[in-house]
């Protein structure tokens, strides 16, 4: 279930691609919410667009914080390098704007004077009172978020074709199959063997005198 020191566990590969669904799905809809023309085709999908976020909210904020806990694995044997730390700081920046989106999304709302419906079970009121300068602002926010998550996606798209194209260095399976404790830990090093500094060898159980 725990990273190690180069590869992932159970819980980082679901929540990985969990988080990967959920941002796609949420990124379609929302330019949807923008395209569409009638009124009720608007307001559908903007009630998929919060439902979705709100059922995916714990789970994706336990993404942002675990991954930021834990740090980052390092690089298996052929990542190292200069595309390894682009890689790295290109998945921080991306789960930055995911946060930014979340807190965003849901004061957008509230500033906008509503409530978030959730799959019309409940309705989260707003604990704040209207105020559209503030709503306009973390619309601008939100929007640009999503432009840089959209962006930071694609470069990540082309990273991992990359390593699985071309380099073949284990990218992409450690997000397949999770590492096995122990198996990136450091070698022993050797023992010195007593004959050869002219010790005098002990059987088990003798006294060193």
């Amino acid at each position: 279930m725990r990273d190690t020191a180069t590869g992932y566990g159970w819980l980082s590969i679901a929540l990985h691609w969990f988080t990967a669904v959920a941002v796609i799905v949420l990124l379609f809809l929302g330019d949807t919410i923008s395209t569409v023309e009638g009124v009720e085709e608007r307001e559908q999908a903007v009630r998929w667009h919060t439902s979705i976020a709100m059922s995916s909210y714990v789970f994706l904020w336990a993404r942002i914080i675990l991954r930021f806990w834990h740090g980052h694995p390092g690089p298996l044997p052929r990542q190292k390098g200069v595309f390894f730390v682009l890689g790295k700081y290109t998945h921080f920046a991306l789960l930055v704007a995911i946060a930014v989106m979340l807190i965003t999304g849901p004061l957008m709302v509230w500033f906008g004077g509503a409530g978030i419906g959730v799959w019309d079970w409940f309705v989260i009121p707003s604990p704040f009172g209207e105020n559209m300068g503030i709503r306009n602002g973390l619309h601008g926010v939100h929007a640009w978020s999503a432009a840089i998550i959209l962006i930071l996606t694609l470069a990540h798209l082309v990273g991992v074709y990359k390593h699985a194209a071309f380099n073949q260095d284990g990218t992409f399976g450690k997000m397949l199959v999770p590492a096995k404790p122990g198996e990136d830990d450091p070698p022993a090093p050797p023992q010195p063997d007593a004959r050869r500094h002219g010790e005098p060898v002990h059987r088990l159980g003798e006294a060193r005198e």
